[in-house]
Protein backbone atom coordinates (compact mmCIF):
# COMPACT_ATOMS: atom_id res chain seq x y z
CA UNK A 1 0.00 0.00 0.00
CA UNK A 2 1.11 3.29 -1.09
CA UNK A 3 0.09 6.67 0.44
CA UNK A 4 1.17 9.66 -1.15
CA UNK A 5 0.58 13.57 0.18
CA UNK A 6 0.54 16.68 -1.73
CA UNK A 7 0.68 20.06 -1.08
CA UNK A 8 -2.63 21.49 0.65
CA UNK A 9 -3.77 23.54 2.83
CA UNK A 10 -4.41 21.56 5.51
CA UNK A 11 -3.68 20.82 9.46
CA UNK A 12 -1.82 17.75 8.56
CA UNK A 13 1.83 17.64 9.50
CA UNK A 14 2.85 15.34 6.48
CA UNK A 15 3.48 17.62 2.77
CA UNK A 16 5.40 16.48 0.06
CA UNK A 17 7.11 19.34 -2.02
CA UNK A 18 8.69 19.19 -5.58
CA UNK A 19 12.11 20.88 -6.42
CA UNK A 20 9.90 23.57 -8.24
CA UNK A 21 7.59 24.26 -5.23
CA UNK A 22 10.34 24.80 -3.54
CA UNK A 23 12.30 27.01 -5.80
CA UNK A 24 9.20 29.41 -5.71
CA UNK A 25 9.69 29.14 -1.35
CA UNK A 26 13.31 30.25 -1.33
CA UNK A 27 12.07 32.94 -3.90
CA UNK A 28 9.43 34.02 -2.12
CA UNK A 29 10.56 33.82 1.67
CA UNK A 30 13.95 36.10 0.06
CA UNK A 31 11.75 38.48 -1.21
CA UNK A 32 9.37 38.55 1.63
CA UNK A 33 13.12 38.79 4.01
CA UNK A 34 14.92 41.60 1.80
CA UNK A 35 11.23 43.65 1.88
CA UNK A 36 11.06 43.30 5.79
CA UNK A 37 14.68 44.26 5.99
CA UNK A 38 14.30 47.43 3.38
CA UNK A 39 11.34 48.65 5.65
CA UNK A 40 13.29 48.06 9.11
CA UNK A 41 16.47 50.08 7.88
CA UNK A 42 13.73 52.53 6.46
CA UNK A 43 12.28 53.17 10.13
CA UNK A 44 15.68 52.71 11.62
CA UNK A 45 16.99 55.35 9.08
CA UNK A 46 14.04 58.28 10.24
CA UNK A 47 14.99 57.90 14.09
CA UNK A 48 16.82 60.73 15.64
CA UNK A 49 20.69 59.74 16.08
CA UNK A 50 21.16 58.25 19.55
CA UNK A 51 22.03 60.49 22.67
CA UNK A 52 25.58 60.91 23.15
CA UNK A 53 27.18 60.12 26.63
CA UNK A 54 26.88 62.68 29.07
CA UNK A 55 30.78 64.26 29.64
CA UNK A 56 32.54 63.19 32.79
CA UNK A 57 35.47 64.13 34.75
CA UNK A 58 38.72 63.06 33.32
CA UNK A 59 40.47 61.92 37.27
CA UNK A 60 39.55 61.36 40.69
CA UNK A 61 40.51 65.40 41.77
CA UNK A 62 38.03 66.72 39.08
CA UNK A 63 35.83 64.05 40.13
CA UNK A 64 36.20 64.64 43.84
CA UNK A 65 35.53 68.60 43.14
CA UNK A 66 32.36 68.13 41.23
CA UNK A 67 30.73 65.44 43.59
CA UNK A 68 32.13 67.67 46.32
CA UNK A 69 29.83 70.74 45.32
CA UNK A 70 26.70 68.47 43.88
CA UNK A 71 26.60 66.88 47.44
CA UNK A 72 26.12 70.18 49.02
CA UNK A 73 24.03 71.28 46.06
CA UNK A 74 21.60 68.29 46.81
CA UNK A 75 21.61 68.76 50.47
CA UNK A 76 20.28 72.37 49.67
CA UNK A 77 17.50 71.24 47.19
CA UNK A 78 19.44 71.92 43.94
CA UNK A 79 20.04 69.90 41.44
CA UNK A 80 23.27 68.73 40.35
CA UNK A 81 26.05 70.71 38.06
CA UNK A 82 26.90 68.57 34.95
CA UNK A 83 30.79 68.33 34.20
CA UNK A 84 31.10 70.35 31.10
CA UNK A 85 34.92 69.91 29.02
CA UNK A 86 34.95 73.52 27.75
CA UNK A 87 35.01 74.84 31.09
CA UNK A 88 37.21 72.20 32.45
CA UNK A 89 39.71 73.68 29.35
CA UNK A 90 39.17 77.50 30.72
CA UNK A 91 39.96 76.22 34.79
CA UNK A 92 42.81 73.99 34.04
CA UNK A 93 44.39 77.47 31.72
CA UNK A 94 43.59 79.62 34.45
CA UNK A 95 44.84 77.35 37.46
CA UNK A 96 48.46 76.37 35.33
CA UNK A 97 48.40 80.40 34.93
CA UNK A 98 47.95 80.81 38.47
CA UNK A 99 50.44 78.67 39.33
CA UNK A 100 52.96 79.36 36.98
CA UNK A 101 52.69 83.43 37.99
CA UNK A 102 53.26 82.03 42.02
CA UNK A 103 51.31 85.53 43.09
CA UNK A 104 48.19 85.84 44.62
CA UNK A 105 44.96 84.36 43.55
CA UNK A 106 43.37 87.26 40.87
CA UNK A 107 39.67 86.35 38.83
CA UNK A 108 39.66 86.03 34.85
CA UNK A 109 37.93 88.34 33.06
CA UNK A 110 35.01 86.54 32.96
CA UNK A 111 32.84 89.03 31.06
CA UNK A 112 35.19 88.75 28.11
CA UNK A 113 35.09 85.27 28.38
CA UNK A 114 31.05 85.27 27.93
CA UNK A 115 31.51 87.27 24.98
CA UNK A 116 34.30 85.75 23.42
CA UNK A 117 33.81 83.43 20.85
CA UNK A 118 32.29 79.67 21.54
CA UNK A 119 30.83 80.32 24.56
CA UNK A 120 27.55 81.70 22.86
CA UNK A 121 25.43 79.09 24.79
CA UNK A 122 26.29 80.65 28.20
CA UNK A 123 24.29 83.49 29.75
CA UNK A 124 26.12 83.62 32.75
CA UNK A 125 29.51 82.26 34.44
CA UNK A 126 31.42 81.98 37.38
CA UNK A 127 34.15 80.95 38.54
CA UNK A 128 35.81 79.78 42.51
CA UNK A 129 39.69 79.85 43.02
CA UNK A 130 41.42 78.17 45.26
CA UNK A 131 45.44 77.59 46.26
CA UNK A 132 46.62 75.06 49.01
CA UNK A 133 49.46 72.40 49.60
CA UNK A 134 49.79 69.48 47.62
CA UNK A 135 48.28 67.18 49.95
CA UNK A 136 44.74 69.28 49.85
CA UNK A 137 42.04 67.16 49.28
CA UNK A 138 38.64 67.69 47.40
CA UNK A 139 36.39 67.70 50.62
CA UNK A 140 39.31 70.24 52.52
CA UNK A 141 38.45 72.15 48.77
CA UNK A 142 34.81 72.18 49.40
CA UNK A 143 34.86 72.62 52.92
CA UNK A 144 37.24 75.78 52.68
CA UNK A 145 34.88 77.21 49.61
CA UNK A 146 31.67 76.23 51.86
CA UNK A 147 32.88 78.48 54.72
CA UNK A 148 33.19 81.85 51.89
CA UNK A 149 30.20 83.77 51.43
CA UNK A 150 31.01 84.47 47.78
CA UNK A 151 32.28 80.82 47.15
CA UNK A 152 29.14 79.21 48.80
CA UNK A 153 26.96 81.35 46.47
CA UNK A 154 28.40 79.98 43.43
CA UNK A 155 28.47 76.22 44.48
CA UNK A 156 24.86 77.07 45.36
CA UNK A 157 23.55 79.37 42.41
CA UNK A 158 20.72 77.50 40.73
CA UNK A 159 21.00 79.69 37.58
CA UNK A 160 24.28 77.74 37.14
CA UNK A 161 24.22 73.51 35.69
CA UNK A 162 27.42 72.98 34.55
CA UNK A 163 30.94 73.04 35.76
CA UNK A 164 34.78 72.41 34.70
CA UNK A 165 37.41 71.69 37.46
CA UNK A 166 40.71 72.69 35.96
CA UNK A 167 44.17 72.33 38.88
CA UNK A 168 47.37 72.59 38.51
CA UNK A 169 50.31 71.74 40.63
CA UNK A 170 53.18 74.54 41.53
CA UNK A 171 55.77 75.04 44.34
CA UNK A 172 54.71 72.36 46.23
CA UNK A 173 50.87 73.74 46.31
CA UNK A 174 47.35 72.68 44.11
CA UNK A 175 46.13 75.74 42.25
CA UNK A 176 42.48 75.23 41.55
CA UNK A 177 39.71 77.07 39.17
CA UNK A 178 36.31 76.14 39.28
CA UNK A 179 34.38 77.76 36.01
CA UNK A 180 30.71 77.46 36.59
CA UNK A 181 28.19 78.21 33.56
CA UNK A 182 24.44 78.49 33.00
Amino acid sequence: MFTTSTPTRSSTTSKTTTPKTTGRRIKRWTAVTLIAAAMALGATACLPPAAPAAPTPPDAVTTGVLDAMNRDRAANGIGALGWNNQLAGLGTTWAAHLGAANGGLVHQDLTAVLYSPGYEGYSTLGENLLVGPESMTTDQMEAAWMASSGHRANILRANFTTAGVGYSYANARIWVAVEFGG
